[in-house]
């Protein structure tokens, strides 16, 4: 199956200055992932307003239009700048990619980066002005199946709820890993039909992709650099 063609959303997030606290009628409740981050600055000119961190979600959809859901609050002040991200529900279900219907599989998952953006509308690859390189976040709807495409995708089954991953691109001229390499010939070898056969692409992506050791203890570093400079986590 061809993936299709990338599509931008913005979940709905609560971005506060370390140490504030969520207290009064903008409350949001219990947090489901709370992590922190630092947003560094190599642009050659500063940014010419307040900088948000954007959780930005990349979903395979026929449909070519994008939804933007708005940020809660920004970050300010000088860099590098800390800041808190606090998701309190689970993403939208339109960012949630489902390919049960043609891997061996039964849960969906939403896939996001976090990106450095003078506001939601600006955010996504190309136009924000900084993005984590090195971290995706990642939600889990339902229980996993073992040997599915996400357990393969992932490395191992996740657990339902969010997760922050490291990830690493392909090796130069885009070659897979080869840990991924070995993995997919001997999960093409061994399986037997064609959902199984199927569910073996988990293995032949852009990215390796596994959980932190760090957990939602990772600290998330937003470079701002020029676009040519930036590489954007693509798992696609």
């Amino acid at each position: 199956m061809q993936l299709r063609s990338i599509l931008s959303f913005v979940l709905p997030l609560l971005l506060a200055a370390c140490g504030d606290a969520q207290v009064g009628s903008d409350y949001a409740g219990e947090s489901l992932l709370t992590v922190q981050g630092t947003i560094v600055n190599e642009l050659d000119e500063p940014p010419a307003g307040p900088v948000e961190a954007v959780l930005v979600w990349n979903a395979d959809d026929d449909d070519t239009g994008s939804r933007i859901i708005p940020v809660r609050a920004s970050a300010t002040g000088s860099f590098p700048a800390s800041f808190t991200l606090s998701i309190h529900a689970p993403p939208p279900e339109s960012v949630l990619n489902d390919f049960s219907e043609f891997y061996f599989e039964n849960t969906r998952v939403g896939i996001a980066t976090v990106h450095a953006a003078l506001d939601e509308a600006s955010a996504g690859e190309g136009t924000s002005l900084g993005v984590d390189e090195n971290h995706v976040i990642v939600y889990v709807e339902g229980e996993m199946v073992e040997g599915g495409l996400w357990s393969n995708f992932f490395g191992g089954r996740l657990a339902p709820g969010y997760h922050v991953m490291d990830v690493w691109p392909r090796e130069l001229g885009g070659a897979v890993d080869a840990e991924l390499q070995a993995a997919f010939d001997a999960c093409d070898a061994a399986a037997t039909t064609e959902a199984e056969h199927n569910a073996c692409i988990g293995y032949d992506v852009k990215l390796k992709v596994r959980p932190s050791a760090e957990g939602a203890d990772a600290t998330l570093t937003v470079r701002m650099a020029p676009p040519e400079d930036l590489t954007y986590p693509d798992w696609h």
